[in-house]
């Protein structure tokens, strides 16, 4: 099979269905550090529910976080295989035990220190909703600048995304896709976990696939714990049009059309081993909020504002931070 232009260059962000507005609030805020750079609504369906971003200062490609809390919506599923199973954030070497305290203060259960690929990281989950985390040990050089959160000292924040990982029952057909497609190199094995990275590797640029064929498969429908998709980096519209072009040539024609999301223009493609991707380009997150401001207001289509509150008694869904 023909290989591409190497097109995608990184993780961009990952959107995860969670449970309650606040629980993601008291995870990714108070427990590690990252800025509610962004809150939005999500209207598809009879009930709106939140659509809340989370990262560094300004919310960078390769940092971001974003949620649908669906509880109160009522909307449920499954995970599985054919979903990314957890999202792994950068620490600086020699963290780990501060980390693996403080997550026990906060009352998350958390993993002993473990090693993958020759590095040190630790496993937990979401206390909300279940969705895995990793922190893993990484050299600082090269990675992103973190929030200055008033809940974890600057010397030990997380920067940004190390990897996602990705469980399938099988990968042939996912690794043809992943090299051919979307630029993957392999990096090698560690058990069942395949490793694959964009250009030389570094930060947001790592996606693991960890094989267990007795897994069932889970949902796709946006559900409560459970990630609905990881989407990448591409660095203009003309080089993402590009992509699906080749990408749908070479027999993925899966792909959706240009969404307009607001802070990104994204196009998605449902993957052989059913992770759905989305190419996005960045337009940022300051065009409607100061950057000292990110976060402080919800944030409607214009066509809403005359409505929003009352689309926020419906969604019932309050925030403290």
């Amino acid at each position: 099979m023909m290989q591409l232009p190497e097109r995608v260059e990184g993780l961009h962000h990952i959107t995860v269905a969670t449970g309650s507005a606040q629980g993601d609030v008291d995870l990714l805020v108070k427990t590690l550090g990252q800025r509610l750079v962004k809150k939005t609504m999500f209207y598809d369906g009879a009930r709106p529910v939140y659509h809340l971003y989370f990262g560094n200062e300004l919310g960078e490609p390769g940092t971001l976080y974003t949620t649908f809390p669906v509880r109160q919506a009522g909307y449920t599923g499954k995970r599985g295989a054919g979903q990314i199973s957890a999202v792994s954030y950068n620490a600086p070497v020699g963290t780990l035990s501060w980390w693996q305290e403080h997550l026990i203060k906060r009352a998350v259960t958390v993993s002993e220190v473990r090693e993958r690929f020759g590095q040190k990281y630790l496993s937990f989950e979401h206390p909300d909703c279940g969705v895995g985390f990793e922190i893993i040990e990484q050299d600082t050089d090269g990675q992103f600048e973190p929030w200055d959160s008033p809940y974890v000292p600057k010397e030990v924040a997380l920067r940004g995304f190390h990897s996602w990982t990705a469980t399938l029952n099988r990968n042939e057909e996912m690794d043809s896709f992943m090299r051919n497609a979307w630029n993957l190199k392999p990096q090698g094995r560690d058990g069942n976990y395949q490793r694959y990275a964009f250009g030389n590797g570094g930060a947001a640029k790592v996606l693991d696939v960890y094989i267990d064929e007795d897994e069932r498969p889970g949902t796709w429908a946006l559900g409560e714990g459970q990630v609905h998709h990881a989407a990448f980096e591409v660095a203009d519209l003309d080089v993402q049009a590009a992509l699906k072009f080749d990408v749908e040539g070479l027999g993925y024609t899966d792909f959706s059309d240009r969404k307009h999301r607001g802070y990104f223009e994204s196009i998605y493609v449902r993957t052989p081993g059913g992770v759905l991707f989305e190419a996005s380009v960045t337009l940022g997150f300051t065009h409607d909020e100061s950057p000292e401001k990110l976060g402080s207001e919800v944030k409607v289509a214009p066509q809403l504002e005359g409505v929003k509150d009352e689309l926020l008694r419906t969604m019932n869904d309050p925030i403290v931070i």
